[in-house]
């Protein structure tokens, strides 16, 4: 299937056309397998489709999407510690995309990129002075400085996010 990229997921590191290919994808329930840089549930939500809404469901998408960090991760310790640059742009690409999901999911909102620092400052829970650390990453993610900023943006997400989930179940009772 292809479709018009929507306005609000325009960006230079993810997307290199208007038009996107998403093969064979099922966006109607949660699939943990998906490839996050493709955006696949805040496109469809963009573009006005129907379909599984993940930052609805926080309580079991995001852990899925820290666990993804953590093995990615692991793979680029491997590579930094290899000196591979070419390949770290790659992995570090990836880890963006989770942590762009992890923030705008866990303040039940889809992914906005277009304009993200704006964007990401009007979020309510996220890491402390996420928009200058992210665009540090963003502007070098081939740096072992970058990886180390990234993961520690993750740590502050999930401990956050694990905070909120705590509130939430608390306010309930």
């Amino acid at each position: 299937m292809i479709v018009q990229l929507p306005q609000e997921l325009v960006h230079e590191k993810f997307f290199f056309s208007d038009r996107i290919e998403i093969e064979n994808f099922i966006t109607e329930k949660w699939n943990p397998d998906f490839n996050p840089t493709l955006f696949v549930y805040d496109m469809l939500y963009w573009s006005g489709g129907q379909g599984f809404q993940p930052w609805q469901q926080g309580f079991i998408t995001i852990p899925v999407l820290f666990e993804k960090w953590k093995e990615l991760a692991d793979s680029c310790r491997i590579i930094f510690a290899e000196r591979r640059q070419n390949e770290a742009e790659m992995f570090m690409k990836k880890g963006m995309a989770l942590f762009f999901q992890v923030v705008f999911w866990m303040n039940e909102q889809p992914v906005f990129l277009h304009n993200w620092h704006e964007q990401i400052n009007r979020l309510s829970v996220k890491p402390i002075n996420v928009a200058e650390r992210l665009s540090f990453v963003d502007t070098s993610p081939a740096h072992y400085a970058s990886f180390i900023q990234l993961t520690e943006l993750f740590l502050e997400a999930e401990k956050q996010f694990y905070k909120t989930l705590a509130m939430k179940k608390r306010n309930q009772q």
